[in-house]
């Protein structure tokens, strides 16, 4: 698939709409832009569009289904991942005999400065042909361009609570560096459990809460855990 056949429409972050070919648009470009296409809300809708706030950002990134929002949580906690935009292009080309146009739902800049184009679909959804065709096609269009391109369906909920959990502690201000820093520094190189990680910045008087001082280092990717099993005093927490 040639790229430079491809058109792309987009909207600067001066709020400019743009249109060019998928082989010259920047995906820094795209991922500082505003939403080329809006969510809509209806009275009977069967999706839930809304507003996420993003600590990555510091801003609101808009997202069309609660599977959407699912993804919007993981990335936000990734630390690999510097710049979230939802619906980030529009996409169209041929396709065969045929046209086609498609509005990727995510694209991320990752810590290498890397574009990554996201959509997400309910694993029910994939084994629809015209869905398989459609998501086939922007792989191959993004492959072109030398992004990398996924399909997302969906995570293990505890993964997901333990996420929204960490998150009360991702807002900037809420725990200083300098005592996150400092809870790092006192969990041993073998690891620890969060009640004793607690306990000894406890004594050593970091800070009045130590817990939410773990979790601001746990979010910040600093610390690490099984987010698989129910995070508690249990939980074992290693340096990342």
């Amino acid at each position: 698939m040639d790229a430079g056949a491809l058109r792309v429409r987009y909207i600067t972050s001066e709020g400019q709409e743009q249109e060019t070919s998928l082989a010259s648009v920047d995906g820094r470009c795209l991922a500082e832009g505003s939403p080329v296409r809006i969510p809509p809300s209806y009275v009977g809708q069967s999706n839930y569009p809304g507003l996420f706030w993003s600590a990555t950002n510091g801003g609101h990134v808009w997202y069309e289904s609660l599977l959407e929002l699912t993804w919007l949580w993981l990335a936000d906690f990734d630390p690999r991942v510097r710049r979230i935009t939802a619906q980030p292009f529009e996409l169209a080309g041929r396709d065969g005999e045929r046209d086609r146009t498609r509005f990727p739902d995510f694209l991320v800049i990752d810590e290498h400065d890397e574009t990554r184009v996201i959509d997400v679909k309910p694993e029910r959804m994939l084994d629809k042909p015209e869905v398989r065709a459609s998501l086939n096609w922007t792989g191959h269009a993004i492959g072109a361009r030398g992004w990398r391109y996924e399909v997302w369906s969906g995570a293990h909920p505890t993964t997901l609570r333990n996420v929204r959990l960490l998150a009360v502690a991702r807002r900037p201000g809420i725990v200083p560096t300098s005592v996150v820093d400092s809870v790092v520094a006192a969990c041993p190189a073998t690891g620890t459990t969060l009640g004793e990680l607690e306990r000894s910045a406890r004594a050593a008087a970091m800070i009045g809460n130590p817990r939410i001082a773990v979790f601001a280092a746990l979010w910040r990717g600093e610390l690490t855990c099984d987010l698989r099993a129910p995070i508690d005093a249990r939980t074992l927490v290693r340096a990342a």
